[in-house]
C-alpha cells in the first residue's frame, strides 16, 4: 500500500476497503435526503425513478471512493491510525455526495441543497483535521467555499445579463462552493475550466447522435436552435471536473 501505518501488514488494506464501504453505505440514506428536499419541484414518475438505484450506480459509488482514496493515501504515509480512519470515512462521503449529485442533476436538473451543504462541510471538516488533500488549508477551504459561490454567481449574472437567459442555478453554485471547500481556492478555476470543456464534449457528442438518429427517421425534423435552448445538467461536469482536479492535487 502506499502508506504505512504500523498496527500491521493488514491495517492499510482494511483502512482502504473502508472508504468504499462507507460510500455504499451511505448511497441510500444519502439518496433519499437529497429526493426528499426536492420532491415539491419534481413529478412523481421522475421521483420513482430517484428511488431505484440501479446497479451501475453501485459500481460507479465504489469506483469513485476507491480512486479518490488511492490518490490521498499517499499523504497518509505514517499518519496515526485515527486519521487514516477519518480519511477514509470523509472520502467515502465525498465519492458518495459527487455520484448523487451526478445523478439527481442529471435526471431532474437539481442539486439538492442537503447534499451541496454536506459536500462543503466534509470538506471544511476535512481541513480543520488535516487531512487529504493536504496542500489545502482550512483558511484555503473557507476561501474557495465563497469563492466557488461567489465568482460562478458573478460570472453567471454578467452571462444571463447580456444574453437574457439564465444559464445556471442555486445548485451548481452551491455544488462548485462545495468542491471549492474541499479542494481551496487556488484550485476552482481548474474545476471550472475542466467541467466547462467536458460538459461542452457532452454536449456536442450528444447533438451529433441526436442528428444520426434524426437522419435515421424521417418522421421527424431535427431543429438545432431547439438543442441550443435546451437545459444541460452542470452538476456532473462539475463532478468530473473535482475528481480530475483531485487527482492533480494528489
Amino acid at each position: 500500500m502506499p502508506f504505512n501505518l504500523t498496527t500491521g501488514d493488514l491495517w492499510p488494506t482494511a483502512v482502504a476497503l473502508l472508504c468504499p464501504a462507507v460510500a455504499l453505505m451511505a448511497l441510500a440514506p444519502l439518496s433519499q435526503l437529497g429526493n426528499r428536499s426536492i420532491v415539491r419541484w419534481v413529478n412523481e414518475e421522475t421521483l420513482q425513478k430517484l428511488h431505484r438505484i440501479s446497479a451501475a450506480w453501485w459500481l460507479l459509488v465504489t469506483a469513485v471512493a476507491l480512486l479518490l482514496f488511492s490518490v490521498a493515501s499517499r499523504e497518509l504515509h505514517d499518519q496515526h491510525p485515527a486519521m487514516a480512519l477519518l480519511a477514509a470515512l470523509l472520502i467515502g462521503l465525498l465519492a458518495t455526495l459527487l455520484v448523487l449529485l451526478t445523478r439527481i442533476d442529471a435526471q431532474c436538473r437539481l442539486l439538492p441543497d442537503p447534499l451541496t451543504g454536506l459536500l462543503a462541510a466534509t470538506g471544511l471538516i476535512a481541513h480543520g483535521l488535516g487531512l487529504p488533500p493536504q496542500a489545502v488549508s482550512l483558511a484555503d477551504g473557507v476561501a474557495g467555499c465563497a469563492a466557488g459561490y461567489g465568482l460562478l454567481w458573478l460570472i453567471a449574472a454578467i452571462f444571463q445579463k447580456l444574453k437574457g437567459r439564465q444559464t445556471m442555478g442555486r445548485g451548481d453554485f452551491a455544488m462548485s462552493a462545495g468542491l471549492g471547500a474541499w479542494l481551496g481556492w487556488q484550485s476552482i478555476a481548474l474545476v471550472w475550466l475542466i467541467a466547462s470543456l467536458s460538459g461542452l464534449a457532452a454536449a456536442g457528442l450528444r447533438y451529433l447522435c441526436l442528428r444520426l438518429v434524426y437522419q435515421n427517421d424521417s418522421t421527424r425534423n431535427f431543429q438545432p436552435g431547439t438543442f441550443l435552448k435546451q437545459q444541460i445538467a452542470f452538476g456532473p461536469a462539475l463532478a468530473f471536473g473535482g475528481i480530475i482536479t483531485w487527482i492533480h492535487l494528489g
